[in-house]
């Protein structure tokens, strides 16, 4: 009876240890707005799968893509709230947050001179104090900015462009970005702000001539069914950035939070040669569809946009933030 209660006792134990292991693996929900088929959805099931593979299987992301759980208004307020732990959305997208107009600054014209810049420098020391003023005045942290969209380009409907002065009157589609707004309109374009789900309607109705957004987005949405003459401008390299809940940040030990932003430069990675790929395509399928590619005098366009910046300067981000992140480039 002895050996027989023995056994059961040890039985129990390995039973609990086994419970107590099951308990210790922490999931985290990722919501996403992209499809499936989308470039920047590629970075995520890699992020999901290095997350595990880094912690041994201890933390495990969950991705709920296709806005499964909000579009991307829901999902910043979600992770806002700790109902969704992460997101993977623009950097820009944080300027709806108390304390994210500051990041704006990624959308100044010409700030950066590469993609690689861009990245880089999202994730230096110039723009760490950014992220944590951020994360104590929203709740909301940046923990990683990861995966290169295509540069900005601008394809219209009216003629080929190829100086700012191509662009005067032109109606064009722009997201609610202040810096791009005033750049467009410093450059004799009428700016109209809309969503990207309206613009193919848009233009092929006349209500805009064209829009302002990488190759990615004009084959993604079809654009160039509607609109013929494309210039890759490169006025701005835009990087997709993790989000995450401030209180869940915090409850992670720094081994973990290192797992979190090894994993995101992977998965960033893979975004990027995705896009990449996207990219090659997207001139080819132009010249499939009559699409006209104009190559752009990039120093008329540096020289019409340099003063951008400046009514924003020490008013939406710190003064001289500009120059350190030019600085970094020289």
């Amino acid at each position: 009876m002895k050996l027989l209660l023995s056994a059961l006792g040890a039985a129990m134990l390995v039973a609990q240890a086994g419970g107590a292991l099951a308990q210790e693996v922490k999931e985290i929900r990722l919501g996403s707005p992209w499809p499936t088929s989308s470039t920047i959805h590629e970075a995520l099931p890699v992020f999901a799968e290095e997350v595990e593979k880094l912690s041994e299987g201890r933390i495990k992301v969950r991705v709920y893509p296709d806005s499964q759980l909000g579009d991307i208004q829901a999902l910043i307020n979600g992770v806002q709230l700790g109902t969704v732990d992460m997101t993977y959305l623009a950097i820009g997208n944080a300027g709806v947050l108390r304390g994210g107009a500051p990041l704006n600054v990624a959308y100044t014209p010409y700030l950066f001179n590469t993609k690689e810049d861009a990245e880089r420098i999202a994730n230096s020391e110039v723009f760490q104090p950014l992220y944590d003023d951020l994360a104590e005045q929203s709740g909301v942290r940046i923990f990683a900015v990861h995966g290169a969209r295509s540069p900005r380009a601008v394809q219209n409907t009216q003629r080929p462009v190829k100086t700012p002065a191509d662009l005067e009157g032109l109606k064009i589609r722009i997201p609610p970005i202040d810096g791009i707004r005033v750049a467009f309109e410093t450059m004799g374009a009428r700016p109209v702000v809309l969503g990207l789900g309206d613009t193919y309607n848009a233009i092929e109705r006349g209500q805009v001539d064209g829009h302002e957004n990488g190759i990615d987005a004009a084959v993604g949405y079809k654009w160039y069914e509607v609109a013929k003459y494309f210039t890759p401008t490169d006025h701005i390299f835009e990087t997709a950035a993790f989000y995450v809940n401030e209180s869940l940040w915090q409850s992670f030990s720094e081994e973990d939070r290192e797992i979190f932003r090894k994993a995101a430069a992977t998965g960033g990675a893979a975004m990027t040669k995705a896009g990449e790929a996207v990219d090659k395509e997207g001139y080819e399928i132009f010249a499939e569809n009559g699409v006209e590619v104009t190559e752009p005098d990039k120093e008329a366009f540096r020289e019409a946009l340099k003063d951008v910046y400046k009514q924003f300067e020490g008013t939406v981000w710190p003064d001289g933030l500009v120059a350190k992140i030019r600085a970094m480039q020289e």
